[in-house]
């Protein structure tokens, strides 16, 4: 009976079985393959490049057996990525896309360090995806150079700095390259504000240890001198950061040789900050802005201050447009003081009642030259419409000295455009000084009495709006040749108002009589409306 059982079960089964209707989809195929493959590729085992510098990989990939080309028709998405080859505490998790195509061409903007460039290649049909990686090691060029600062075109309201190296601007180099838009670049987006000053202040000799300050007329912030990276915001300047943030100068005080004789400057909200700092060949600073100067009667502050009088008669001198005056902060003195009596029989006019507002000014050519960096103040000030160029001695006078003011030329019936003038600069070896006006940049020689004449005209649509002479205000590092062509060097930046481009100019100079060698010239594109420029310190 149990045979029989077992079988009318299995006589079931198969009825079941054999009534069922298998509807599956037995149609296998193989995946397309996707190989990458570096064989003849000329690709290296790893790259070492400049930051900036433009990183070209060409891989050779593969589909179905065939190497793919620009006219190949595969169904392959491409994605390039860069991101750190540390791990750890503190270390970057950041991952930027740098490509979408099958070549890269691009350049490179992560800071300096190491990373792996990688690119994922994606087949659109099955979504798998083949890997290929290369170690990359980035490292910085910031560590001297010519600072650019400028509004940006494309974004009104807000400033960035571009930065430029060649056999001008930075010693012993055999390339040219230029950066603009870094700040952007390296802190995700630009500084805001209109620009005001860019100054690179010598606090360390020992790389790294300091930092570029950017002042714009909304805020001020350090940049690491090395990577252009945001060190330091406004509030972290002072020991208690003041409630209004409104800057109108950023500066230094002191030519560097006197130990703790150096003040980084602030002007701002019309208030009077300064942070005195030591020189150091190892250490970085370690001060910051403290209490404001005062004064009784302070008016409206001129953006202007004495950057580089070599003596501890002076802790600060600063002008007051309201009152048409000079005043000085006794070195380590909160309270701004008047200067003593003058004598006009002797001064070319009264520091304490000049009659005049302070339109803009340099230092220059003064009693010294080399280390000892002794130099004058020159500036152009206005009564009324009319326009004088006035010298003063804040470098080698006190307080007390009755002929502050050696020097006062009128200008305008030797000037030409001098009302509409919008930079100025005063050679340091020669006795004349630059002043852009409209389309031109005149040299004024101001002991000769002769007229001021043509050094330069812009190209067609461009107009002057800043120019510089290659100096730099630390009397050591200056004096010792660490400055490239020093005094022999003028940087003209210019704005088309139509096209919305900028332009730096250089030129090497007589530096004695100011006429500028035309036979050769760097000229550098730039993104906005340049506002000022400035030596990038660097012990190179």
């Amino acid at each position: 009976m149990k045979r029989f059982y077992y079988l009318l079960i299995s006589l079931a089964l198969t009825l079941v079985t054999s009534c069922y209707d298998d509807k599956g989809n037995y149609d296998y195929h193989e995946l397309e393959a996707v190989r990458i493959d570096t064989v003849g590729a000329g690709l290296q085992p790893q790259y070492s490049i400049m930051r900036f510098d433009v990183l070209n990989l060409e891989p050779n990939i593969f589909f179905e057996g065939k190497q793919v080309t620009d006219d190949s028709k595969a169904p392959l998405d491409y994605l390039w990525t860069i991101f750190s080859a540390n791990s750890g505490v503190g270390a970057s998790v950041v991952i930027d896309t740098i490509g979408h195509e099958r070549i890269l061409n691009t350049p490179i903007t992560r800071t300096g360090g190491n990373y792996y460039v990688q690119l994922v290649v994606t087949n659109r049909h099955d979504g798998i995806r083949q890997f290929f990686r290369i170690p990359v090691a980035v490292s910085e060029v910031f560590d001297g150079g010519w600072m650019v600062f400028y509004e940006r075109a494309d974004q009104p309201g807000y400033s960035d700095v571009a930065l430029i190296y060649n056999e001008w601007t930075k010693l012993n180099v055999n390339y040219n390259r230029y950066y603009t838009n870094l700040y952007e670049t390296t802190n995700g987006e630009p500084l805001k504000g209109h620009p005001i000053r860019c100054f690179d202040i010598a606090v360390s000799l020992a790389s790294g240890n300091n930092y570029v300050g950017l002042c714009t007329d909304y805020t001020l912030v350090g940049v690491s001198e090395n990577g252009i990276e945001k060190a330091l915001e406004f509030n972290e300047f002072f020991h208690e950061a003041p409630g209004t943030m409104r800057p109108t100068w950023y500066g230094q005080h002191g030519s560097g040789v006197m130990s703790g004789q150096n003040s980084e400057v602030l002007f701002n909200n019309n208030s009077i900050y300064t942070n005195t700092y030591s020189f150091s060949a190892t250490e970085g600073r370690t001060t910051k802005f403290g209490v404001p100067k005062f004064a009784a009667g302070l008016g409206e502050l001129a953006p202007w201050n004495s950057e580089v009088p070599n003596t501890l008669n002076y802790g600060i001198v600063v002008y007051d447009q309201t009152n048409q005056c000079f005043r000085y902060a006794a070195y380590n003195s909160a309270q701004l003081e008047h200067f003593g009596e003058q004598n006009l029989e002797e001064a070319a006019f009264d520091v304490n009642n000049t009659g005049m507002t302070l339109i803009m000014g340099d230092w220059g050519k003064g009693s010294s030259a080399g280390a000892g960096l002794r130099p004058y103040d020159y500036l152009i000030m206005g009564k009324g419409t009319s326009r004088y160029l006035a010298v003063a001695n804040f470098a080698t006078t006190n307080p007390d000295d009755s002929n502050i003011g050696i020097g006062l030329y009128p200008m305008d019936d030797l000037c030409p455009d001098i009302a509409s003038a919008t930079s100025m600069a005063s050679s340091h070896v020669g006795n004349f000084i630059y002043y852009a006006a409209g389309n031109h940049l005149y040299n004024f020689a101001y002991d000769s009495r002769q007229p001021a004449s043509v050094a330069w005209t812009a190209p067609e649509g461009e107009e002057l709006t800043c120019v510089r002479i290659m100096k730099y205000y630390h009397g050591t590092i200056y004096g010792y040749g660490m400055v490239p062509y020093s005094d022999n060097l003028v940087h003209i930046a210019t704005w088309n108002p139509n096209t919305k481009e900028g332009h730096v100019y250089e030129y090497l100079i007589n530096p004695a009589s100011g006429i500028l060698d035309t036979d050769e010239c760097f000229d550098y594109p730039i993104p906005g409306k340049v506002k000022d420029m400035a030596w990038k310190f660097s012990m190179q």
